[in-house]
């Protein structure tokens, strides 16, 4: 009898081996892995002046006789000039449309009531709706030799891009007591406001030189805008 429980003994190990065997070949069978790949393509946030249409520059004066204002100068006479264009070319890299980062405006040998006005088209060229949040406005004062004199620094104390154009006399980069106002500045606008992908939108710019705008100067104005994520705008004015 104990030889035979000696025997079921030694033949243990080896069923438990063949036991464990088993499991591990089940265990294998019911083991797999799953791979999942996820591919995530971001829209562009791309706003720009448009491509195909330039922007326009028109002169004006103001008839004493109706106070209206007629295109060109007083009397005939062609003693400024005007012009404008975009600057600085991009491509959005989802759409492959193209537009332009600035817009500018340079007025040559103005005087005192001088009027210009400029429409120039603002266009979503990304994938992302777009809120436009602001206008910067920077500027420059040039002599005939092409010489920086001033920077024109804009000054809009309600916020309705109805304000002017200031001589930056000092050098401070702020409006204050001495900087000379030159030019009355409008822009058309109705901020902020949306502007869906391939949509575009025309916007209107009246400029008026004031008594202190100098002769044989030229004024450099350049408008950037400013554009945000449609439902970041509260984010973005502090809301």
């Amino acid at each position: 009898m104990k030889a035979r429980n000696n025997k079921l003994l030694s033949g243990l190990p080896l069923l438990l081996i063949v036991l464990l065997s088993t499991l591990g070949a089940a265990y294998a069978a019911w083991t797999d892995t799953i791979r999942v790949n996820l591919r995530a393509e971001m829209g562009s946030l791309t706003l720009a002046f448009d491509y195909k249409e330039p922007p326009s520059y028109v002169e004006y004066y103001l008839d004493p006789a109706t106070g209206q204002l007629v295109e060109g100068e007083w009397e005939g006479k062609d003693v400024a000039s005007g012009r404008a264009y975009y600057a600085d070319l991009i491509t959005d890299e989802h759409t492959g449309k193209k537009g332009y980062k600035r817009l500018i405006i340079e007025i040559s040998n103005a005087y005192p009531c001088y009027h210009g006005h400029t429409t120039f088209i603002l266009r979503n060229i990304g994938t992302v709706p777009i809120y436009i949040a602001r206008f910067i406005i920077t500027g420059e004062k040039r002599d005939s030799t092409g010489r920086k004199i001033y920077d024109l620094l804009w000054y809009d104390p309600n916020g309705d891009y109805i304000g002017d154009l200031y001589e930056d006399v000092n050098g401070n980069g702020i409006v204050d007591a001495g900087d000379i106002k030159v030019i009355n500045l409008v822009i058309t606008n109705d901020l902020p406001w949306q502007l869906d992908p391939c949509h575009r939108n025309k916007l209107e710019m009246d400029l008026h030189f004031k008594q202190e705008a100098e002769e044989c100067h030229t004024y450099i104005i350049t408008v950037e805008v400013v554009g945000v994520q449609w439902n970041k705008l509260d984010e973005y004015l502090g809301g």
